[in-house]
């Protein structure tokens, strides 16, 4: 489990999110994003938001730092409203977007408090479970998640502050980006 931890400690910053990113192959990655923050009652301030990869057989076991990497760019999409492709564009623009919109990626890739702890999956199941009931997202909403993630490798990633938390979540090849936390 070290070597999980190291290997994602190196795009914790941005000079090494920024290696992978400038020369990441563009995969084809099924993403599913959850709101359950909005979706169900907004209920202020708990928010949990998730976003869930598919990637092709054994490429997370095989390129950790890149899934991450390649996970937080569709997450960007998707809270920037983007193409879905917006990063499959040649090295030297992807080069002058992390340059000129530093601000943006890093704020996106790096948490403000990067706290890389190995987390039991029973943890994150009781913090999705706490942060979803308050939202009232149905039980089988939640169960239809988790039972895909059931037995997952976490890993709290760290957040923006005390009361925020992301979390990467691990089974086969599926990843799955959460985030919550008290959002105010």
């Amino acid at each position: 489990m070290d070597n999980v931890l190291a290997s994602i400690n190196t795009v914790m910053d941005y000079d090494g999110f920024c290696r992978v990113a400038k020369d990441l192959d563009w995969i084809d990655v099924n993403v599913q994003h959850e709101d359950w923050y909005h979706t169900y009652s907004h209920h202020y301030p708990l928010g949990i938001c998730l976003d869930l990869f598919t990637f092709p057989v054994e490429y997370i076991q095989n390129h950790l730092p890149e899934a991450y990497v390649r996970a937080v760019l569709s997450g960007m999409a998707i809270y920037e409203e983007w193409d879905a492709d917006f990063w499959d564009i040649p090295k030297s623009q992807r080069i002058d977007c992390l340059t000129q919109g530093r601000r943006l990626y890093e704020s996106y890739a790096i948490p403000r408090e990067v706290r890389l702890i190995l987390r039991d999956w029973q943890y994150l199941t009781g913090e999705m479970g706490f942060f979803a009931d308050s939202n009232k997202v149905p039980a089988v909403k939640q169960r239809e998640i988790l039972d895909r993630f059931n037995n997952a490798m976490v890993i709290e990633i760290g957040g923006d502050y005390s009361g925020d938390y992301q979390y990467l979540a691990v089974q086969e090849d599926l990843l799955m980006m959460v985030s919550c936390g008290i959002w105010d």
